[in-house]
């Protein structure tokens, strides 16, 4: 993302997570620099973030910590949800751990400060991922 390269948009788990969203997520989503949020209720100062799989739990509570603490930044007391339809899941985060938060934009600020990207390295996730041939041509 920081080098502006998006995956393939025809890629039919994108098409799947974009119809989820559309589905699950209120009309109401918030946008601030480098960040899209799925859903924001002022009433109730509630952030929803959806997911299609419960697989990358943990990556989506980071996600959410970031959102909760880029709206602290701004003034906007929030508590933040990742939801995942599909499966029923739903949980609830209401205080942010804001080191964690500083360690994990530090350790990305780190990688995309390198002149070369981190060697690859196949994972189980990557014959499924959007950017797949970008990392591994056909």
């Amino acid at each position: 993302m920081s080098r502006q390269i998006v995956p393939y948009q025809d890629d039919r788990r994108l098409e799947y997570g974009r119809a989820v969203h559309k589905v699950h997520s209120d009309e109401t989503f918030l946008i601030m620099e480098g960040m899209r949020v799925d859903s924001y209720n002022t009433e109730t100062g509630v952030v929803v973030e959806v997911k299609c799989s419960s697989k990358h739990l943990e990556s989506a509570r980071a996600q959410l910590r970031y959102y909760l603490y880029r709206l602290k930044e701004v003034g906007v007391k929030a508590v933040g949800v990742v939801r995942v339809p599909d499966e029923g899941v739903e949980e609830r985060l209401e205080e942010v751990d804001e080191g964690k938060v500083l360690e994990d934009i530090k350790r990305v600020k780190a990688i995309v400060a390198l002149e070369r990207p981190p060697e690859k390295v196949r994972v189980k996730y990557c014959k499924r991922c959007a950017y797949r041939e970008f990392c591994w041509p056909v």
